[in-house]
């Protein structure tokens, strides 16, 4: 009689599932600061998207609209006719000192006038991942355009 033997070993089995622990453990930091990336890149699109809300709300409106960026609670307000508090994702910050709005009770503010102009003054405001890289979101002086640059 001759058996014919079509299968895997247990011995191969588990050298497989070493070989894929191997690999998964090599990869696992890299998919880490991935991930860090796109929260970092969500948020700064996030932020942009809160200044030319307000922007447009207050050309709609016709009433100045603001938004204070608060560094020390790692969030940030849009005040005017319809207010929110939105946070920044876990481990993503405002670094210190790294914005160029006006400061006005200690925290820094850029404010659209009904015209779309910036009040009272346009500048940049940085957000930055646990592994250091920065986006800015960027109010243009002049047309109080918004633009994200990395």
């Amino acid at each position: 009689m001759n058996w014919s033997r079509s299968g895997v070993t247990l011995i191969e089995i588990m050298m497989v599932l070493a070989i894929i622990v191997i690999i998964g453990t090599i990869s696992l930091p890299r998919f880490d600061q991935v991930l860090e990336n796109y929260k970092l890149k969500t948020d700064a699109r996030q932020v942009a998207w809160v200044l030319r809300s307000a922007r447009q709300e207050a050309i709609t409106s016709g009433i100045t609209q603001m938004v204070t960026f608060k560094p020390n609670l790692n969030c940030y307000v849009k005040d005017g006719t319809t207010s929110a508090t939105y946070k920044l994702s876990p481990d993503i910050v405002f670094p210190p000192l790294e914005y160029s709005f006006e400061k006005y009770g200690g925290y820094a503010v850029c404010g659209f006038k009904p015209t779309g102009a910036v009040t009272p003054k346009a500048g940049k405001i940085t957000l930055k991942n646990k592994y250091g890289k920065r986006i800015s979101v960027i109010v243009n002086p002049s047309a109080g355009r918004i633009r994200i640059q990395e």
